[in-house]
């Protein structure tokens, strides 16, 4: 069992600084004989003050906001709305407005609260494993999170040191947390969208989601051989699966050797709008090379809908010393031959100061994708894609064997895709104990 507490102070979006208040977030897992059973419960005793530092209101229950999705703006409970909501018609000329209304009115639908909805986590998760031998098992969950080969990560939701957005913080409308086809119940549970985002739907666009992660929810069944040859087969009924419009995700990495491991997922096969994923794996200790290639929106009947997503890292320590560094690069393109190419790079660096302390810090820097319609208005001609710069140092220290502590400082400059600025930082302590 581990318990994580987390408190902080920070700005979102487009405010005054705000106390958060506390997330606690609770881990089981139980096996016994054949069989495994994990959850996890996130719950929130939140706050929210007002400008003048006066109590409004607490909020005690199950949450699906994190760190993250509060950096990225709170709602402001004396008006329901998002802390920083501005839509981008308000810098539009009349007259292009009223071309661009019927031209093009997607483009004025943007506002920041695509920012907080992309940050969210799981209230809950409950998973059941049954292992019929060592190497083959079946696992039926709400977050399963079966995955083969590397990719970036779209964000830590919980307490890992790198709970940040990977990849600049590129929106998507693509919702990684549930892993579902269709909302079958009146849970909101999201959905695959299988489509790529247009830039301007939010402030910086470009990520393509990473297809590796093939069972969330989902009833799945795995044979996992590890060894000197290592090799994993697996696939997975999302949720909302439908008999007359049946989907699939299946996911293999095969490893010959230790210095080499390769890696391919599909999610959502027979089906259109499918997203492919590639990746492998080089080296060993000390030096380790990852590779991959994605594209999402696969096969759909619409034109110039798909994206592709292409980059690498290299994970290395320095020779007789605890520095670990990881850079990376990546670069995603689309079929859309108005979309620019979206771009990103950047890295970790962690060492260890003592037995008990450690440090390590990461950042990015991210430019998103233009549409190049943009420049045919006199009001959006000086429209780009965007860039975000984002770093977050971070020191741990381990009490004891079940006790740690991590605090942080995220700092980050987001520049949306029409040029207004919005700078957010948070900061807070997590205290994590396994039972």
């Amino acid at each position: 069992m581990k318990n994580t507490a987390w408190s902080g102070i920070g700005s979102p979006i487009d405010g005054d600084p705000t106390i958060y208040g506390f997330t606690d977030t609770f881990q089981a897992r139980f096996d016994r004989g054949k069989f495994t059973v994990e959850g996890m419960l996130n719950w929130s005793f939140l706050a929210n003050y007002k400008n003048n530092g006066d109590v409004d209101y607490f909020t005690f229950g199950t949450s699906n906001l994190n760190p993250l999705s509060i950096k990225y703006g709170i709602r402001d409970w004396n008006n329901g709305t998002w802390a920083g909501q501005r839509k981008i018609d308000s810098k539009i000329s009349a007259t292009d407005k009223a071309a661009i209304t019927t031209d093009h009115p997607d483009w004025l639908s943007y506002s920041d609260q695509a920012n907080v909805s992309n940050t969210l986590q799981d209230s809950y998760y409950v998973n059941v494993l049954y292992h019929f031998t060592k190497e083959f098992e079946a696992g039926v969950g709400t977050k399963l999170n079966w995955q083969v080969g590397p990719a970036p990560r779209y964000g830590s939701w919980l307490w890992e040191p790198d709970a940040h957005i990977r990849q600049g913080g590129f929106s998507t409308a693509y919702d990684d947390r549930a892993g579902v086809r269709a909302q079958t119940s009146s849970e909101a549970v999201g959905s695959y969208r299988f489509y790529v985002d247009r830039p301007g739907s939010a402030d910086v666009v470009g990520f393509v989601p990473y297809a590796n992660k093939y069972a969330k929810r989902a009833v799945g069944v795995r044979y996992k051989k590890e060894g000197d040859m290592t090799l994993e087969l697996g696939a997975a009924i999302p949720n909302g699966f439908n008999t007359d419009d049946p989907v699939s995700n299946f996911g293999a990495q095969f490893a010959p050797v230790k210095w080499l491991s390769i890696a391919a997922a599909i999610e959502g096969a027979f089906d259109d709008g499918s997203n492919f994923y590639s990746g492998a794996t080089l080296g060993m200790d000390f030096f380790i090379l990852d590779l991959y290639f994605a594209a999402d929106s696969l096969f759909t009947k619409e034109d110039d809908d798909q994206a592709y997503g292409t980059g690498a890292a290299i994970s290395f320590t320095i020779p007789n010393t605890e520095l670990r560094i990881r850079p990376e690069l990546g670069v995603n393109l689309f079929e859309n031959s108005n979309y620019t190419f979206a771009w990103y790079t950047g890295g970790t660096l962690s060492m260890e100061f003592t037995d008990k302390i450690g440090f390590n810090v990461w950042g990015s820097f991210a430019m998103g994708s233009k549409d190049k319609r943009w420049d045919d208005y006199d009001s959006t001609k000086d429209w780009d894609g965007g860039h975000i710069f984002n770093v977050r140092p971070e020191i741990t220290f381990e009490y004891t064997k079940q006790t740690s502590f991590a605090a942080y400082f995220d700092f980050e400059n987001r520049e949306a895709f029409d040029h207004v600025t919005r700078n957010c930082w948070s900061t807070g302590l997590y205290m994590t104990h396994i039972f």
